[in-house]
């Protein structure tokens, strides 16, 4: 597996988690790309752990799993992926998470 990998995943969840949470938190398109990209990696993972695939594949997979681990963040108790764990919550008005 690419050494430097789960350091760039990191790097690009925490961004996303961000992001989501600017917005109130994953929406339903979201939820369903999070989905769309479970099948992805099932076929395609190895592209992502070792290169190779179409120009720009793994870019794209790279940022659809970066994405997906942030949306799966939201569920209660997070996920723990790559050896890093990710849970976010949104702010409720009035209360602080």
């Amino acid at each position: 597996m690419n050494e430097i990998l789960p350091t760039m995943i990191q790097a690009a969840v925490l961004l996303r988690i961000e992001e989501l949470k600017s917005r109130g938190g994953p929406s339903t398109e979201d939820m369903e790309k999070a989905q769309k990209t479970s099948d992805m990696l099932g076929e395609h993972g190895d592209i992502l752990l070792y290169g190779g695939g179409k120009k720009g594949q793994c870019a794209d997979l790279f940022n659809r799993t970066a994405h997906a681990i942030a949306v799966l963040a939201f569920v209660p108790g997070g996920i723990n992926m790559f050896g890093a764990h990710f849970e976010a919550t949104i702010k409720e008005e009035g209360r602080s998470t």
